[in-house]
């Protein structure tokens, strides 16, 4: 059986259309249990309504000496499920009919199966399950891929065996962004490989009010999650592609505040860049000299950011 494990938010408006992509799922030996987050909306009630139309789905509320967030409530859903297999999923996010077929028949011997996604805003069009996206490429080593960015693996994508994720749980529930990224670092660290159904069959809904959106948005609230999780890669492996990586995607975010003026996390991103010794060659170090200066120049004049980005790049 599959255990499908779902923090929900004030969701009301959203929810049943999650369901019915659940409900509708051609693999029907699987359970959905979903914690609400103590919302404050009409999302209980609704969910009321919909474990008495299918009991597969169980819901609880978090309990009140538990952590808020989502996190929480996934650990807290976890401790109830009673399947072979986990699949996390979002209370705002679609299933494509074969999704949770698909999985089951390919995982094989493998600790997990991933799918491709497809992101959407507004109203879900059924024409997405159409789509035809660029094919995933073969991994020759999971973890490298997945750290340094050319294998994306979001939260909901893979179909774990449980018993190959319960070792690495439970999710922290300190970290604002980057949770997944944090806790699938460990997981995949010493997995040689994995399965791909080549297929889009999660759509994710962008939404304003999500904490990742807001994150990209305004990364100050999330950086120091970012630090955590890229720490956790580095404490794993720290060869000199994996830095670079991280050493980039660092400098993406430094640049990110220079517009809004934010010098305490685009200090932050350059702290953290020094601490863990990204520059781990001359040059790179003759580059970073560089963007330092500039960005000492901008502090004292205020302006130029977009007409001189280039001189914050590596």
């Amino acid at each position: 059986m599959i255990s499908i494990i779902m923090p929900i938010y004030n969701r009301a408006h959203l929810i049943n259309e999650t369901i019915d992509s659940i409900r509708n799922q051609t693999y029907t030996n699987w359970e959905c249990i979903i914690v609400d987050d103590h919302s404050t909306d009409d999302t209980w009630n609704t969910l009321l309504e919909i474990v008495k139309l299918d009991n597969r789905f169980s819901i609880y509320r978090r309990p009140d000496h538990i952590k808020k967030g989502a996190s929480a409530c996934r650990n807290y859903a976890i401790s109830k499920s009673k399947g072979d297999y986990i699949q996390f999923f979002d209370s705002d996010d679609i299933m494509h009919p074969e999704h949770l077929k698909s999985k089951v028949e390919n995982i094989g011997n493998e600790d997990l199966v991933i799918c491709k996604l497809k992101s959407f805003t507004g109203t879900f069009n059924k024409d997405l399950f159409f789509f035809k996206s660029e094919s995933l490429k073969d991994t020759q080593d999971v973890f490298q891929d997945f750290v340094t960015g050319s294998l994306p693996i979001m939260m909901v994508a893979p179909l774990w065996k449980k018993d190959a994720i319960l070792k690495h749980l439970p999710f922290r529930e300190d970290m604002k962004v980057f949770v997944d990224h944090e806790i699938y670092a460990r997981a995949l660290f010493k997995i040689k490989a994995l399965k791909i159904v080549d297929e889009n069959h999660i759509f994710y809904r962008i939404g304003e009010s999500s904490m990742t959106h807001n994150f990209y948005t305004d990364n100050s609230k999330g950086l120091q999650s970012y630090f955590i999780s890229k720490k956790t890669v580095l404490d794993l492996d720290s060869n000199n592609e994996i830095k670079f990586a991280i050493l980039k995607m660092t400098l993406g975010y430094f640049r990110a505040a220079l517009p809004r003026h934010d010098f305490i996390s685009s200090r932050k991103c350059l702290d953290f860049i020094e601490e863990e010794k990204l520059c781990y060659t001359s040059s790179l170090k003759l580059k970073y000299f560089r963007i330092k200066f500039f960005y000492h120049l901008y502090k004292l004049i205020g302006r130029g950011e977009t007409k001189y980005n280039f001189l914050f790049k590596l």
